[in-house]
């Protein structure tokens, strides 16, 4: 039985118009229909939409509206209800349609969300995915407002197919849903190899950039090879990290949203494939209880397209095309957010490098970014600390890079305390006993007008400095001729030359080039060893003769934000029921990652262990928190959050801490981990729980 597949995510300007949407096509089918029985009449492409415009030329009694129209429509009666809650202590966050359709609300900045599925979507998956949106968008646009001009056709597919990749696979790849980076257990000899080759990329990269900072990440699909930071690089966050991996591994879905044509002012994405019968796998999660149910599977149709193994080229000569340099935005153990080119070279179809460089300028960045953040929040709330603002504002002056921009603009380079100051003036008379409470009140206005222009200027120094240019890309000698550069988007008033991107997905940077062939030549010879590798990481054999009745366990260290995990391979003498060894694995497969499913809902309402059984296996999860000392924390109260567990976006398991040891002053010496063991139900439960405190010290162990 095929049951149809709707998920879609709808963000909306300030106007209540819809300005990107994510969605199915069985929910665009769903929707469209669902308004043409309201009487709508929905232009349907570009021939039509002319024939309806000649149409109403001769009858003006006749309206048509696009798909966007008729959305906007009417889920800004839903946008009104959620900015009418939005002040209250406990606003409206979830509600079922008469349909059965789910409705999530949320906010990206200033810009209102909704996201619809229906009831076969797990709460867990559909909250990470909106948690995913958000931190795509800092990741690739940073501080940057969420409209089309900022985001540009190649931005939008790059986040769109991290999105979809992600939707494909939650609940196929245990990675993707704890939001860790799995990193392979490789043996010595190749550890020394790719540390060798590290060095000699980042001394390669420091002669060509002239640059002290750099990440060098090799990577074989979704699991990290090998990690190097440069002596004076801080290390990215846990999230970025995920993040960079997710950009990587869904580069090749970014074509199927290429090919799509865009035919309203709407960043548009809709998915269609073909129902695979090959795989058993659905490309979207059902709920627990169907997954752990023996009944008659359902197949969900699936209306997104299918993630293939990267095949970036067939044949060698083609490798020499090195994918375009990207700006991403990272956030580092010493900055809130810093800029970075990120160059990634592919190596062969499944093995590629990343190469990342920290701009010089990055603490600018972070500066322009917390003043901008402040801004829009002390705009939002009514609030003006000038104490606070004063400090921030004289750091983001004392940069050389925006006092030349603003400069450059027309501005006094000290436009911003010039503001700051006129606004404190307004503010020191409001306090005067004989002011009247109207001229407060234009005083008021005038001040909250003050600071949107400030954070309009420093938004357009961060757009131009860190987004609108790549000055690593030009020194690495890729071609930026005019000729190379074309406009993403047009709006009015906006030129060609305001905002411009290289169309091409490949560069022709010599130093990628050269450093391809230097990195081919050192490890060439372990490529296979590599790819076979991750597709088989660890097994359980060694755990088989220490620990009876285990058969799969998930350990997640947050500090690291790594995942160690076995592969689920089911050997041909299991097959004791007339299964096939991939029936059984994925039999095995869906059972687990309900459960994992089960437990994040769990920790998410408070409970920091649960266990639960079947007429086949024992699960058990447990969350644990130690000092850097060994000795294990208590966890004494609930921990309640309407935030899924999880790290992107929002550190749940740093507020977990937070909220739990508040009166640490290095709350990083916290550690954090998460157990899954599955054990067969004729396990006692003591012997279960004896497996598991001695589980803990062997995967603790050190790698090497």
């Amino acid at each position: 039985m095929v049951t149809r597949c709707l998920f879609g995510l709808f963000v909306f300007g300030s106007n209540s118009s819809v300005i990107y949407r994510f969605l199915t096509d069985d929910l665009c089918d769903y929707l469209r229909q669902c308004f043409k029985t309201r009487g709508y009449k929905l232009n349907d492409d570009v021939k039509d939409e002319i024939n309806n415009n000649n149409n109403n030329n001769n009858n003006d009694d006749e309206l048509t509206l696009s798909i966007d129209d008729a959305i906007s429509q009417h889920l800004s009666v839903l946008i009104r209800v959620l900015e009418q809650t939005s002040a209250r202590y406990d606003p409206i966050r979830r509600i079922t349609l008469q349909s059965g359709v789910q409705v999530f609300f949320d906010q990206i900045a200033d810009n209102n969300l909704i996201c619809m599925a229906d009831k076969s979507f797990d709460t867990i998956v559909i909250l990470k995915a909106i948690n995913l949106l958000k931190a795509l968008i800092k990741f690739h646009i940073g501080v940057l407002p969420f409209i089309h001009y900022n985001v540009a056709d190649q931005l939008i597919n790059r986040i769109s197919a991290s999105l979809q990749y992600f939707l494909n696979n939650v609940t196929m790849n245990q990675s993707i849903l704890f939001e860790s980076c799995e990193y392979l257990h490789m043996n010595s000899i190749i550890r020394e190899q790719c540390r060798d080759v590290c060095t000699m990329i980042s001394n390669d990269v420091q002669n060509w950039l002239k640059v002290p900072r750099k990440i060098i990440i090799i990577t074989c699909d979704d699991k990290i090879v090998h990690m190097h930071l440069s002596a004076d690089q801080s290390r990215p966050n846990n999230a970025d990290i995920f993040l960079l991996v997710l950009n990587n591994t869904s580069r090749s879905l970014r074509r199927e949203f290429e090919s799509q044509k865009n035919l309203s002012n709407v960043m548009n994405h809709r998915f269609k494939r073909k129902i695979s019968t090959h795989h058993p796998h659905s490309s979207f999660p059902t709920t627990a209880a169907d997954s752990m149910s023996n009944g008659s599977d359902i197949d969900r149709a699936q209306s997104c397209p299918n993630f293939q193994l990267s095949q970036l080229t067939s044949s060698n000569d083609k490798y020499e095309r090195i994918h375009r340099s990207e700006v991403v935005f990272l956030r580092t153990a010493n900055k809130v957010i810093a800029p970075f080119t990120l160059f990634t070279i592919p190596l062969t179809d499944h093995i590629s490098v990343l190469v990342l460089v920290e701009w010089e300028n990055s603490t600018v960045c972070s500066n322009l970014y917390a003043l901008i953040r402040h801004l829009d929040s002390y705009t939002t709330h009514g609030f003006f600390p000038y104490n606070k603002l004063t400090p921030q504002v004289k750091t983001v002056e004392s940069s050389a890079a925006v006092r030349r921009y603003f400069e450059h603009a027309g501005h006094p380079s000290t436009i911003l305390i010039d503001i700051l100051n006129k606004a404190y003036a307004l503010h020191k008379s409001s306090t005067k006993t004989n002011v009247t409470n109207d001229e407060r009140h234009r005083n008021g206005l005038r001040i909250l007008r003050y600071l949107t222009e400030m954070s309009r200027l420093s938004t357009d120094a961060f757009r131009d400095l860190f987004f609108d240019s790549d000055e690593y890309a030009r020194r690495s000698g890729i071609d930026t001729a005019n000729k190379d550069f074309e406009s993403d988007v047009q709006m009015d008033g906006i030129g060609p030359t305001d905002t411009k991107f290289r169309k091409n997905e490949y560069d022709t940077s010599p130093m990628t080039k050269i450093l391809r062939k230097k990195i081919t030549s050192r490890l060439e010879d372990w490529f296979s060893f590599i790819e076979v590798k991750s597709q088989r990481n660890i097994t359980m054999n060694f755990c088989r003769n220490e620990f009876p009745g285990l058969v799969h366990f998930v350990f997640v260290d947050r500090s690291r934000g790594l995942i160690c995990t076995p592969a689920l391979i089911i050997d041909d003498y299991h097959t004791l029921i007339n299964r096939h060894s991939e029936d059984l694995e994925y039999f095995l497969e869906k059972k687990i990652l309900a459960f994992e499913l089960e437990c994040l809902s769990a920790l998410q309402h408070g409970f920091t262990s649960y266990t639960m059984s079947d007429e086949h296996f024992t699960y058990n999860y447990t969350l644990r928190l130690q000092e850097s000392n060994g000795a294990s924390m208590r966890l004494y109260k609930a921990f309640v959050q309407s935030q899924p567990p999880g790290v992107v976006h929002f550190d749940f398991y740093k507020a977990l801490v937070d909220e739990y040891y508040p009166w640490l002053v290095y709350q990083s010496s916290v550690i954090c981990f998460e157990l899954i063991t599955v054990h067969l139900r004729v396990v006692p439960p003591r012997v279960v729980r004896e497996q598991c405190e001695l589980l803990w010290p062997r995967l603790l162990e050190p790698e090497e």
